[in-house]
Protein backbone atom coordinates (compact mmCIF):
# COMPACT_ATOMS: atom_id res chain seq x y z
CA UNK A 1 0.00 0.00 0.00
CA UNK A 2 1.35 3.46 -0.66
CA UNK A 3 1.88 5.65 2.13
CA UNK A 4 2.63 9.25 2.82
CA UNK A 5 4.14 10.31 6.30
CA UNK A 6 2.52 14.12 7.09
CA UNK A 7 4.85 14.48 9.63
CA UNK A 8 6.82 17.57 8.20
CA UNK A 9 3.73 19.12 6.23
CA UNK A 10 2.74 22.55 7.25
CA UNK A 11 -1.19 23.34 7.23
CA UNK A 12 -0.44 25.77 4.59
CA UNK A 13 1.56 23.54 1.97
CA UNK A 14 1.28 26.03 -0.73
CA UNK A 15 3.43 28.64 1.27
CA UNK A 16 2.09 32.23 1.65
CA UNK A 17 -1.46 30.87 0.16
CA UNK A 18 -4.50 29.17 2.42
CA UNK A 19 -6.42 30.13 -0.23
CA UNK A 20 -5.34 27.92 -2.76
CA UNK A 21 -3.72 25.28 -0.07
CA UNK A 22 -7.25 25.03 0.88
CA UNK A 23 -9.08 24.93 -2.16
CA UNK A 24 -7.13 21.73 -2.72
CA UNK A 25 -7.55 20.29 0.48
CA UNK A 26 -11.22 20.01 0.07
CA UNK A 27 -10.27 17.03 -2.50
CA UNK A 28 -9.12 15.65 0.50
CA UNK A 29 -12.91 15.73 2.06
CA UNK A 30 -14.90 15.11 -1.27
CA UNK A 31 -12.67 12.21 -2.53
CA UNK A 32 -12.96 9.18 0.24
CA UNK A 33 -16.58 9.95 0.51
CA UNK A 34 -17.12 10.22 -3.04
CA UNK A 35 -15.61 6.79 -3.89
CA UNK A 36 -16.80 4.48 -1.23
CA UNK A 37 -19.97 5.15 -3.64
CA UNK A 38 -18.07 4.88 -6.42
CA UNK A 39 -16.92 1.40 -5.71
CA UNK A 40 -20.79 0.43 -4.18
CA UNK A 41 -22.23 1.67 -7.72
CA UNK A 42 -19.88 -0.01 -10.15
CA UNK A 43 -19.97 -3.34 -8.21
CA UNK A 44 -23.95 -3.55 -8.27
CA UNK A 45 -23.07 -3.35 -12.01
CA UNK A 46 -20.86 -5.49 -12.59
CA UNK A 47 -22.78 -8.69 -12.77
CA UNK A 48 -24.57 -6.82 -16.11
CA UNK A 49 -21.45 -6.07 -17.69
CA UNK A 50 -21.20 -8.81 -20.74
CA UNK A 51 -17.51 -7.70 -21.79
CA UNK A 52 -14.93 -9.80 -20.19
CA UNK A 53 -12.37 -6.86 -20.48
CA UNK A 54 -14.23 -4.79 -18.89
CA UNK A 55 -15.26 -6.76 -15.92
CA UNK A 56 -11.70 -7.84 -15.75
CA UNK A 57 -10.91 -4.31 -15.20
CA UNK A 58 -13.55 -3.83 -12.50
CA UNK A 59 -10.98 -5.60 -9.50
CA UNK A 60 -8.12 -3.09 -10.20
CA UNK A 61 -10.69 0.41 -10.55
CA UNK A 62 -11.83 -1.07 -7.04
CA UNK A 63 -8.38 -1.55 -5.26
CA UNK A 64 -7.22 1.62 -6.67
CA UNK A 65 -10.27 3.73 -5.40
CA UNK A 66 -10.23 1.55 -1.79
CA UNK A 67 -6.78 2.95 -1.84
CA UNK A 68 -7.49 6.65 -2.58
CA UNK A 69 -9.80 6.93 0.03
CA UNK A 70 -7.48 5.39 2.65
CA UNK A 71 -4.70 8.44 1.59
CA UNK A 72 -7.12 10.97 1.39
CA UNK A 73 -8.76 10.38 5.38
CA UNK A 74 -4.97 10.20 6.19
CA UNK A 75 -5.00 13.91 5.57
CA UNK A 76 -8.21 14.69 7.43
CA UNK A 77 -6.41 13.16 10.23
CA UNK A 78 -3.37 15.41 10.12
CA UNK A 79 -5.59 18.41 9.57
CA UNK A 80 -7.42 17.81 12.75
CA UNK A 81 -4.46 17.69 14.59
CA UNK A 82 -3.39 21.13 13.21
CA UNK A 83 -6.68 22.49 14.64
CA UNK A 84 -9.26 22.21 11.78
CA UNK A 85 -11.97 19.40 12.51
CA UNK A 86 -13.53 18.73 8.99
CA UNK A 87 -15.98 16.23 10.53
CA UNK A 88 -19.31 18.54 10.34
CA UNK A 89 -18.53 19.04 6.65
CA UNK A 90 -17.90 15.57 6.32
CA UNK A 91 -20.73 14.58 7.86
CA UNK A 92 -23.32 16.73 5.95
CA UNK A 93 -21.53 15.25 2.56
CA UNK A 94 -21.79 12.26 3.72
CA UNK A 95 -25.59 12.47 4.01
CA UNK A 96 -26.01 14.20 0.53
CA UNK A 97 -24.13 11.45 -1.06
CA UNK A 98 -26.32 8.82 0.61
CA UNK A 99 -29.77 10.03 -0.85
CA UNK A 100 -28.27 10.38 -4.24
CA UNK A 101 -25.57 7.79 -4.76
CA UNK A 102 -27.15 5.53 -1.72
CA UNK A 103 -29.92 2.60 -2.37
CA UNK A 104 -33.06 3.08 -4.19
CA UNK A 105 -36.12 4.19 -1.54
CA UNK A 106 -37.44 0.35 -0.65
CA UNK A 107 -40.97 1.70 -2.08
CA UNK A 108 -39.54 1.22 -5.80
CA UNK A 109 -40.64 -1.09 -8.35
CA UNK A 110 -37.59 -3.26 -10.01
CA UNK A 111 -37.72 -1.00 -12.80
CA UNK A 112 -37.27 1.91 -11.04
CA UNK A 113 -34.98 0.33 -9.06
CA UNK A 114 -32.85 -0.27 -12.11
CA UNK A 115 -32.97 3.08 -13.59
CA UNK A 116 -31.77 4.13 -10.12
CA UNK A 117 -28.33 2.48 -10.90
CA UNK A 118 -28.09 3.73 -14.26
CA UNK A 119 -28.66 7.09 -12.66
CA UNK A 120 -25.66 6.56 -10.39
CA UNK A 121 -23.87 4.76 -12.87
CA UNK A 122 -23.70 8.04 -14.92
CA UNK A 123 -23.57 10.62 -11.87
CA UNK A 124 -20.44 8.35 -11.33
CA UNK A 125 -18.80 8.62 -14.88
CA UNK A 126 -19.97 11.89 -14.45
CA UNK A 127 -17.51 13.08 -11.26
CA UNK A 128 -14.59 10.62 -12.79
CA UNK A 129 -14.53 12.79 -15.92
CA UNK A 130 -13.74 15.43 -13.21
CA UNK A 131 -11.28 13.56 -11.53
CA UNK A 132 -9.73 12.66 -14.33
CA UNK A 133 -9.49 15.99 -16.11
CA UNK A 134 -8.01 17.38 -12.58
CA UNK A 135 -5.72 13.96 -12.24
CA UNK A 136 -3.97 15.10 -15.80
CA UNK A 137 -4.05 19.28 -14.42
CA UNK A 138 -2.03 18.43 -11.59
CA UNK A 139 0.45 15.81 -13.61
CA UNK A 140 1.20 18.40 -16.35
CA UNK A 141 0.92 21.89 -14.24
CA UNK A 142 4.22 23.72 -12.94
CA UNK A 143 2.47 26.30 -10.82
CA UNK A 144 2.95 24.27 -7.34
CA UNK A 145 6.25 23.52 -7.74
CA UNK A 146 6.99 27.19 -8.59
CA UNK A 147 5.14 28.02 -5.44
CA UNK A 148 7.48 25.63 -3.55
CA UNK A 149 4.57 23.51 -2.39
CA UNK A 150 4.92 20.58 -0.09
CA UNK A 151 6.89 17.77 -2.41
CA UNK A 152 4.81 14.93 -0.05
CA UNK A 153 1.72 16.38 -0.56
CA UNK A 154 1.99 17.52 -4.24
CA UNK A 155 3.32 13.48 -4.79
CA UNK A 156 -0.32 12.13 -3.22
CA UNK A 157 -2.36 14.61 -5.82
CA UNK A 158 -0.11 13.67 -9.03
CA UNK A 159 -0.15 10.10 -7.54
CA UNK A 160 -3.54 9.94 -7.04
CA UNK A 161 -4.11 12.37 -10.40
CA UNK A 162 -2.28 8.80 -12.21
CA UNK A 163 -4.27 6.64 -11.37
CA UNK A 164 -7.63 8.81 -11.72
CA UNK A 165 -6.00 9.19 -15.67
CA UNK A 166 -5.12 5.96 -15.70
CA UNK A 167 -8.99 4.16 -15.06
CA UNK A 168 -10.15 7.28 -16.48
CA UNK A 169 -12.36 5.23 -18.89
CA UNK A 170 -13.71 2.06 -16.70
CA UNK A 171 -17.07 3.62 -15.38
CA UNK A 172 -17.68 5.59 -18.21
CA UNK A 173 -17.34 2.08 -20.56
CA UNK A 174 -19.47 0.46 -17.68
CA UNK A 175 -22.22 2.65 -18.07
CA UNK A 176 -22.55 2.31 -21.97
CA UNK A 177 -21.72 -1.30 -21.47
CA UNK A 178 -25.16 -1.94 -19.29
CA UNK A 179 -27.32 1.45 -20.43
CA UNK A 180 -25.18 3.79 -22.88
CA UNK A 181 -28.45 6.40 -22.59
CA UNK A 182 -27.50 9.49 -23.89
CA UNK A 183 -30.63 11.34 -22.11
CA UNK A 184 -29.63 9.86 -18.51
CA UNK A 185 -25.57 10.69 -19.26
CA UNK A 186 -26.21 14.08 -20.72
CA UNK A 187 -28.84 15.40 -17.35
CA UNK A 188 -26.31 13.46 -14.97
CA UNK A 189 -23.94 15.72 -15.65
CA UNK A 190 -26.07 18.59 -15.93
CA UNK A 191 -27.28 17.68 -12.13
CA UNK A 192 -23.61 16.63 -10.88
CA UNK A 193 -20.96 19.57 -12.46
CA UNK A 194 -23.32 22.49 -10.76
CA UNK A 195 -23.32 20.19 -7.20
CA UNK A 196 -19.53 19.11 -7.33
CA UNK A 197 -18.24 22.56 -8.01
CA UNK A 198 -21.00 23.79 -4.75
CA UNK A 199 -19.59 21.24 -2.51
CA UNK A 200 -16.38 21.96 -3.64
CA UNK A 201 -16.69 25.88 -2.66
CA UNK A 202 -18.43 25.14 0.29
CA UNK A 203 -15.60 23.09 1.33
CA UNK A 204 -12.91 25.80 0.87
CA UNK A 205 -15.31 28.42 2.50
CA UNK A 206 -15.15 25.82 5.79
CA UNK A 207 -11.85 25.28 5.72
CA UNK A 208 -10.99 28.72 5.28
CA UNK A 209 -13.63 29.79 8.26
CA UNK A 210 -12.18 26.76 10.46
CA UNK A 211 -8.14 27.58 10.15
CA UNK A 212 -6.85 28.84 13.08
CA UNK A 213 -4.08 30.54 11.70
CA UNK A 214 -5.78 33.17 9.32
CA UNK A 215 -8.61 35.64 9.17
CA UNK A 216 -9.51 35.79 5.39
CA UNK A 217 -12.38 34.62 3.53
CA UNK A 218 -13.21 32.41 -0.04
CA UNK A 219 -13.31 34.73 -2.54
CA UNK A 220 -13.86 34.25 -6.30
CA UNK A 221 -10.77 37.01 -7.41
CA UNK A 222 -8.55 34.81 -5.41
CA UNK A 223 -9.61 31.64 -7.17
CA UNK A 224 -8.96 33.73 -10.86
CA UNK A 225 -5.58 35.02 -9.25
CA UNK A 226 -4.69 31.16 -8.24
CA UNK A 227 -5.72 30.32 -11.76
CA UNK A 228 -3.41 32.92 -13.25
CA UNK A 229 -0.46 31.53 -11.26
CA UNK A 230 -1.13 27.73 -12.63
CA UNK A 231 -2.20 26.96 -8.85
CA UNK A 232 -5.30 25.56 -9.59
CA UNK A 233 -7.64 25.40 -12.80
CA UNK A 234 -9.84 28.22 -13.53
CA UNK A 235 -13.08 28.29 -12.68
CA UNK A 236 -14.48 28.90 -16.40
CA UNK A 237 -12.39 25.56 -16.96
CA UNK A 238 -14.61 23.98 -13.64
CA UNK A 239 -17.97 25.42 -14.29
CA UNK A 240 -18.63 25.86 -18.01
CA UNK A 241 -15.70 23.71 -20.48
CA UNK A 242 -15.33 20.48 -18.64
CA UNK A 243 -18.76 19.89 -18.17
CA UNK A 244 -19.85 20.79 -21.75
CA UNK A 245 -17.25 18.64 -23.16
CA UNK A 246 -18.54 15.66 -21.96
CA UNK A 247 -22.04 16.84 -23.16
CA UNK A 248 -20.82 15.64 -26.81
CA UNK A 249 -23.01 12.84 -28.27
CA UNK A 250 -19.69 11.47 -28.93
CA UNK A 251 -17.57 12.03 -26.04
CA UNK A 252 -15.14 9.17 -24.49
CA UNK A 253 -12.89 9.74 -21.51
CA UNK A 254 -9.87 8.38 -23.65
CA UNK A 255 -8.51 11.89 -25.10
CA UNK A 256 -9.20 13.49 -21.86
CA UNK A 257 -6.17 12.78 -20.39
CA UNK A 258 -2.51 10.76 -21.24
CA UNK A 259 -2.05 7.32 -20.01
CA UNK A 260 2.11 7.67 -20.91
CA UNK A 261 2.38 10.68 -18.22
CA UNK A 262 0.20 8.87 -16.04
CA UNK A 263 2.52 5.90 -16.25
CA UNK A 264 5.53 7.75 -16.33
CA UNK A 265 4.56 9.47 -12.81
CA UNK A 266 3.66 6.40 -11.37
CA UNK A 267 7.19 4.67 -11.86
CA UNK A 268 8.49 8.27 -10.33
CA UNK A 269 6.44 8.58 -7.29
CA UNK A 270 8.80 8.84 -4.25
CA UNK A 271 5.60 7.07 -2.34
CA UNK A 272 4.82 4.30 -5.01
CA UNK A 273 8.75 3.76 -5.36
CA UNK A 274 8.82 3.34 -1.35
CA UNK A 275 5.77 0.94 -1.54
CA UNK A 276 7.34 -1.28 -4.46
CA UNK A 277 10.18 -1.43 -2.60
CA UNK A 278 8.02 -2.54 0.68
CA UNK A 279 6.23 -5.30 -1.37
CA UNK A 280 9.28 -7.09 -2.88
CA UNK A 281 11.13 -7.75 0.58
CA UNK A 282 7.87 -8.81 2.10
CA UNK A 283 8.22 -11.00 -1.27
CA UNK A 284 11.69 -12.34 0.03
CA UNK A 285 10.78 -13.45 3.76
Amino acid sequence: MVRFDWENTPLHWVPGDPFSTHMINVLHLLLPEGERHFIKAVLEASSLVDDPDLEAAIKPFIQQESWHAWAHQVVLDHLAEQGIDTTPYTDRLRRALSRTLGDPPNFFPPVLKRWWLYRRLADVAALEHFTAVLGQWVLQNRGLDYADADPVMLDLLRWHGAEEVEHRSLVFDVYQNVCGSYLIRALSMLMTAPGFVAWWIAGARYLMAHDPTVDQKWRWRDWLRAARQYRLPGPWNILVTLPFRYLRPTHHPGPEACTEMAVGYLEYSPAAKAARERAGKAALR
